[in-house]
């Protein structure tokens, strides 16, 4: 029974990451087809903010591409801490799901001040500033629950780091592009939750 307890947890977390990836490349393409450029990262800005962000997706691909093969190469947790990792997982598919919904046509990876976006503040956005962040760190968090190891928790630690680090440089930027309006924003809704 413990045998098919450890699957499971595998199976699921696989399960889990292929949904996250899966809806964002379909919202991606989606945005695509309306003529849209969806991922920014590294795109158009100074040296400094440039790097940073190849860094960034740098990081994230690597993320996605080990959280595909943990199953098949770490040890999972098989402990009430795997489970909670799943969790976290399906809650940030969830979150990810609702928040890019919530976007609509405005979602974007990075930013540029060449491509015009709407500021959204309804749905999930009332409660969070950066739910699709705080899904992606759900997802990271998750597997580091449920393949502690130090690959999988120095993952997590640095996904969560550089996605913060990247929140605060959109949150400049969307200062500059709505002024006063983002700063009200700013005032009646938390950065994560």
């Amino acid at each position: 029974m413990e045998g098919v307890r450890r699957v499971m947890l595998n199976v699921f977390a696989l399960i889990g990451t292929t949904c996250f990836y899966f809806i964002y490349l379909v919202k991606g393409w989606l945005l695509r087809k309306q003529g849209i450029t969806v991922n920014l990262l590294g795109d158009k800005h100074r040296s400094r903010e440039k790097y940073f962000e190849i860094v960034l997706r740098a990081l994230t691909g690597f993320g996605g591409a080990i959280q595909f093969v943990a199953p098949f190469l770490f040890e999972r947790n098989s402990t009430s801490w795997g489970y909670l990792g799943v969790f976290l997982i399906y809650l940030g598919v969830l979150l990810f799901l609702i928040a890019v919904k919530a976007m609509g046509l405005n979602w974007r990876a990075g930013f540029n001040e060449e491509q015009k976006t709407n500021l959204v503040t309804t749905g999930i956005y009332q409660l969070s500033r950066n739910p699709a962040f705080v899904a992606f760190d759900l997802l990271y968090i998750g597997f580091a629950f449920v393949f502690p190891n130090f690959l999988m928790i120095l993952t997590a630690l640095t996904a969560v780091l550089l996605f913060d680090l990247q929140i605060r440089g959109e949150e400049k930027f969307l200062l500059k592009t709505f002024g006063e309006r983002y700063r009200q924003y700013q005032t009646t809704v938390r950065r994560y939750f």
